[in-house]
């Protein structure tokens, strides 16, 4: 009789510590929590290389995905970031495109509303896209928009750049920074200082004059660009 209280008094702790479990499975509680400061430092990157190329009369364009259908924590971390730099810089954001993407499709904006963008961006303005690069134009399609063309600045990471070819949009004029994904990151004992370090440890920067000489698929730091 004994053993038996015994035994129903176990099976009721692990009853409730199952449960438990469930709850905070369904509430995200026992997912690996999101290195935040990676993203950070890539959203303060994008947003000094904006500062850089606004020219006075511009708009600040960001195009970002939509992350309230589907949750995605980085790029919400990214872009929080990224206004935040603008806001010290007196800055603001003049318009935000959110664009719903398919989880399981690569992400990229549509070739078309890319172009749109670009045709009615004010001139001196820079578009923003977190979502990658713009697609490569004809040569009539460039001559097009050669009046009012913007400078836009790119994130461009994991395996992006295997899909698209950033030397190409860099000659064209279409890109004037891409921020790509490191392949090997440096092994650190300690954990990077400053927003600068954790940028490097994950990310390249590079720009129009960095893009000719250096192999994208290899993780050489562009020579005397970003500091």
């Amino acid at each position: 009789m004994r053993d038996s209280k015994v035994i129903q008094g176990i099976a009721g702790l692990v009853t409730l510590g199952a449960a438990a479990f469930v709850c905070l499975t369904l509430q995200g509680g026992c997912s690996p929590r999101l290195d935040y400061r990676p993203h950070e430092a890539a959203g303060w990157f994008m947003a000094r290389e904006t500062l850089r190329h606004l020219k006075p009369g511009g708009q600040v364009i960001v195009i970002t995905r939509d992350t309230t259908t589907f949750e995605n924590p980085a790029t919400d971390v990214q872009l929080a970031s990224f206004r935040k730099t603008l806001r010290e810089a007196r800055v603001s954001v003049g318009s935000v495109q959110s664009l719903q993407v398919d989880p399981l499709r690569p992400v990229e904006v549509p070739s078309g509303d890319f172009q749109e963008m670009i045709g009615k961006a004010p001139k001196g303005s820079v578009i923003v896209s977190f979502m990658g690069p713009p697609p490569l134009l004809s040569s009539a399609q460039r001559q097009r928009l050669e009046e009012t063309k913007p400078a836009i600045v790119a994130f461009c990471p994991g395996s992006l750049t295997e899909r698209v070819n950033l030397p190409a949009l860099f000659e064209q004029g279409l890109l004037q920074t891409a921020v790509v994904s490191r392949r090997n990151p440096p092994p650190s004992s300690a954990r990077p200082k400053g927003l600068q370090a954790w940028f490097d440890q994950a990310f390249i920067g590079i720009a129009s004059t960095d893009a000719a000489g250096l192999s994208l698929r290899s993780d050489a730091q562009p020579q005397g660009r970003f500091p």
